[in-house]
Order: structure tokens, then C-alpha cells, then sequence
């Protein structure tokens, strides 16, 4: 009898210490850490109201709304604003600082050789404005070569062919370039240039922001029209397959809606 109770609590011992083992590694499973998000680097360029650069060098606008819905719906990436200047971001890209960039196009020079495409997935335009002066009408922007031209410093403009060269742009159009679309308007507003293009989007910004300021003589004629797509290095993860896969949730979200009256832009 006593060696039968022997045998049953060797066996209850060997079960326990056969199975504690095994608990350890369904335990070790169940912990396993999961795998951080992909970091995909946005150049973010001073493109107000889709790109906000503010002073301490953090990003608003379109743009972060935008990559904040992209983090929001999937886990495999982590979409991350990196502020750059118009003027350096294609060297930027060229030396791997940031792989994909967001309302941009591909002949704002671009490599056609060395990245890929995405879907359109918003739209706008550029207009002429001036000084709003008695007598001044439509036919004030029929002739732009007479005029003095503001515009922002590294921006490609449908006037000057896409030229952004500032000495190109100084010779043939007298221009004076700034350092951003409110500099424009204020060049203009004091007198210091004729005509300004910006977007219709940031001048909506700007009057909402600024009610109070002189009277614009706003063109009817367009500069260029905004076909906002994403520029994507090839041969990257993600691809501009599943960049367009994510736009197109995006485009169907509230999100986009809110965007589209928040900021008055086109989709």
C-alpha cells in the first residue's frame, strides 16, 4: 500500500514537471512581442494650407491630418512628417532622407526614371491676385511680362513653364520670391510687387484668418491646376500599390470629407 502511494506521487511529479515546460513556451508565445510599425519618412515641404512647417520645426495641416487617418486604419507602417526646404528637397530625396512625398506632382521636377506615381487623390489650383485699385479689372493679368511676379522661393509656377531657377524667374519676370504663400499676399497688400499666385485653398485660409485685410483683385484666370498625388522611391516598402490602396480608403473616410470643407479644396 505504501509503495502504491509512492508510485502515485512520483507520477503526479514527473506530469508536473513534464508539462512546466511546455506552460513556459505557450506562455513565451502568448508574450511574443508584436513587431513595431515600418517608419516611412514624408518630406514635408512649406506648402500651406497642405503643409504647415511651424517655427519649432513641427508640421500641421493637410498633410499631418492625412498621415494621422493613414496611422490610424493599419499597423504595418508609421507614416512621419520630416520638414525640408523647397529648394533642397530633391537633394533631399536623392540622398535617402525621405522616401515618399505627399501633394506633390511629378513635374515639379521629378526623376521620372527613379520613382513611381500614386493615384490622384485631391485636386486645386493656382490663381493670380493683385492690389484691388479703381479701374483695375480681369484684364490687369492678360499681360504678366509687364508685371513684377511674386512668388515663393524653390515653387514651380505654370507661368514660367515650371521653371523654379530664382535667376531664370528674375530675369524673365522681374520676380521677387518669397519665403512663403502669406509673404506673397503681404508683398502684394503693401505695394511691393504686382502680381502674387498662390493657391485657392491657402488664400480661403488666409482671408478666413485675416478679415480685416485690404481688398484682393482675384483673377479668374489660373495658373495651374492641382493634380495632388503621391511621389514614392521605387522599389521601397510600402509601393505605390499600397499607397494607392490606403488612398483610397482615405478618400471614402469622414475624414476626407472634413478636409475637403475645413480647408476648401477640391477632391
Amino acid at each position: 500500500m505504501k509503495e502504491s502511494k509512492e508510485m502515485v506521487l512520483r507520477f503526479r511529479l514527473f506530469l508536473f514537471w513534464f508539462s512546466f515546460p511546455v506552460f513556459l513556451v505557450s506562455s513565451g508565445a502568448l508574450a511574443a512581442p508584436v513587431a513595431a510599425p515600418q517608419e516611412v519618412r514624408v518630406g514635408a515641404t512649406e506648402f500651406p494650407p497642405y503643409i504647415v512647417v511651424q517655427r519649432d520645426g513641427t508640421v500641421a495641416g493637410i498633410l499631418i491630418e492625412t498621415l494621422d487617418y493613414l496611422n490610424s486604419i493599419q499597423k504595418k507602417y508609421k507614416f512621419v512628417a520630416i520638414p525640408y526646404s523647397a529648394m533642397r528637397r530633391h537633394n533631399g530625396f536623392r540622398n535617402k532622407v525621405f522616401d515618399v512625398s505627399f501633394f506633390d506632382n511629378i513635374e515639379w521636377g521629378w526623376d521620372k526614371s527613379a520613382v513611381d506615381v500614386s493615384d490622384i487623390f485631391m485636386r486645386g489650383k493656382e490663381i493670380y491676385i493683385a492690389l484691388d485699385k479703381p479701374g483695375r479689372g480681369e484684364e490687369y493679368f492678360a499681360d504678366l511680362k509687364s508685371k513684377t511676379m511674386i512668388g515663393v522661393l524653390g515653387y514651380h509656377y505654370g507661368f514660367a513653364d515650371y521653371n523654379s531657377d530664382p535667376s531664370f524667374l528674375r530675369k524673365n519676370y522681374k520676380m521677387q520670391l518669397t519665403s512663403s504663400n502669406e509673404g506673397s499676399i503681404e508683398m502684394v497688400l503693401d505695394g511691393r510687387g504686382d502680381v502674387a499666385v498662390v493657391s485657392d485653398a491657402f488664400l480661403n485660409w488666409y482671408l478666413h484668418r485675416n478679415p480685416g485685410r485690404k481688398k484682393l483683385l482675384v483673377s479668374k484666370r489660373v495658373d495651374q491646376h492641382y493634380l495632388h498625388t503621391v511621389i514614392v522611391r521605387k522599389n521601397i516598402s510600402p509601393n505605390v500599390r499600397e499607397i494607392n490602396a490606403l488612398l483610397k480608403q482615405f478618400r471614402k473616410s469622414k475624414v476626407y470629407e472634413n478636409i475637403l470643407q475645413k480647408y476648401g479644396v477640391s477632391r
